[in-house]
Formats: C-alpha cells, structure tokens, sequence
C-alpha cells in the first residue's frame, strides 16, 4: 500500500470519527494538542501524521488508534454504535437512563435471534 492510499484512508477516518464525536477541528485540535491548521490538513490528506500525533487524536476522540486506519470503515462497528448509544443516553437524566438501556437489551435479544 503506498503512502497516498495510507493518507486517504487515515483522513476518511479522521472526518468520519470527528463527525460522530461532533467536535470541530478547533476543539479536536485543542483536545489532542495539534493545531488546526494541521488538522485540517491531515482531513484533507495533505499530510501524514506520525504515530505519536494519531495516538493524540484517537485519544481525544476516545477511540482506539487502530480505528483511524482500519480499512473499509464505513460501516458502523460495535465502537461506532456504542458512541452513538452514549451520546444519546447523555441528553437523558439518570432515572431514564436505566430503563433505556433495558429496552436496548431486550432490542439485541430481538434482533439476536
């Protein structure tokens, strides 16, 4: 695999996961200590990040830095649906949170089957 096809799906990673967490460059930049300039290069494939600066952004992103450079990571995987899950449950007090989460178990026995 050349270097141009690491990029490509490093920046689709890149975008893809910024856009779920729903940060902006400005505050994942801020959170993984690059600066946004270089940020918006990396999304745009312009550049190639060393590991220590895809450690920092998988690490503000709260995923794990195999995730920004997994190939064919369009679909939702269980890390993907569980962000998404927990993003939801946050806007929902306590109380509720509980009885959500037994209507997704019983919606995997459901779909389990």
């Amino acid at each position: 695999m050349d270097k141009q096809k690491i990029q490509e799906i490093f920046s689709n990673n890149l975008l893809k996961y910024r856009t779920l967490s729903r940060r902006s460059q400005e505050d994942l930049a801020f959170y993984s200590n690059v600066s946004t300039a270089y940020l918006s290069e990396l999304e745009r494939g312009e550049k190639c990040p060393t590991i220590f600066t895809v450690y920092k952004i998988s690490a503000a992103l709260n995923i794990s830095p195999s995730q920004l450079m997994e190939l064919g990571a369009d679909e939702l995987d269980d890390s993907e649906s569980y962000m998404i899950v927990k993003r939801a449950l946050n806007d929902v007090p306590g109380k509720n949170r509980m009885k959500l989460a037994r209507v997704f178990e019983q919606l995997a026995k459901i779909y389990d089957t």
